[in-house]
């Protein structure tokens, strides 16, 4: 995945991001529902990575009094909206894969759909692992690659072209854990639909989150995408809309 590319993307998205962000805020709702559990005591450290316009920052100071409260993100237009969210925020401009913490100085680490645009998940999980204090836990939205069926189906019978990105399986997650010094305390899987008046409605979306990127050399020929929206018309529901699946797996582990 070309992150500078994909960082770009966001850039461009951030100022009408949280307009479009309805399935990424309802995801972040599930996720910090099963934060609210977790035994994390006041004046903690916590971060939460690919932050975004930081949605989640308000809810992880106020249900925490975290003494360290930072938001990562590889975008410097997000992180500008996230700033306007809460004060007493520390930003952090980083690489998901590199995020700069010491080693044993977080006690929560949280993400939320954001982890999906990463290569591959060990040097992710293995960071946070260093990152994390004992006791410490990291809570992780992410999709899976049942996302966006429908649109991959409608373009495979079009080209064999690469239309949507590939996301990592749930067993890569799970190895990546278990090859990491965390222990997986909760695992959930879930699959929502989003329904559309129409699948130009979907696209229109993806670009407006800075979600439509994908890599390859060209980008897809007026006629093919006319195809594609010919052959997603046999997905109709008998509302006459259009869905989207969304395929999310939740994670939550500890650190000894």
């Amino acid at each position: 995945m070309d992150k500078l590319a994909v960082a770009a993307q966001f850039s461009q998205a951030a100022d009408h991001y949280d307009e479009a962000a309805h399935l990424q805020r309802n995801v972040a709702d599930r996720l910090l529902a099963l934060v609210n559990r977790l035994p994390v005591q006041g004046q903690a450290s916590v971060a939460d990575l690919g932050t975004g316009t930081g949605y989640c920052l308000p809810f992880l100071q106020q249900r925490f009094s975290p003494e360290q409260l930072y938001g990562l993100d590889i975008s410097s237009a997000m992180l500008n909206k996230a700033a306007q969210r809460v004060a007493r925020v520390q930003l952090v401009e980083a690489d998901l894969e590199q995020p700069p913490f010491e080693a044993n100085s977080l006690d929560l680490a949280t993400t939320s759909l954001a982890v999906q645009w990463l290569e591959h998940p060990e040097p992710f999980v293995s960071r946070m692992a260093q990152a994390l204090k004992p006791g410490g836990y990291l809570a992780v939205a992410t999709l899976g690659p049942k996302t966006l069926c429908e649109l991959k189906q409608a373009w495979a019978q079009v080209d064999g072209s690469k239309h949507v990105n590939d996301f990592h399986h749930a067993v890569d997650w799970i190895e990546a854990i278990w090859q990491s010094e965390l222990t997986l305390e909760l695992w959930r899987e879930e699959r929502l639909e989003v329904r559309y008046d129409s699948p130009l409605e979907l696209l229109q979306e993806l670009k407006t989150l800075g979600a439509n990127h994908v890599d390859r050399t060209e980008k897809p020929k007026g006629s093919h995408v006319r195809r594609m929206l010919r052959v997603y018309d046999g997905f109709t529901r008998n509302d006459g809309r259009y869905p989207a699946t969304w395929d999310v797996f939740y994670l939550i582990a500890r650190k000894p």
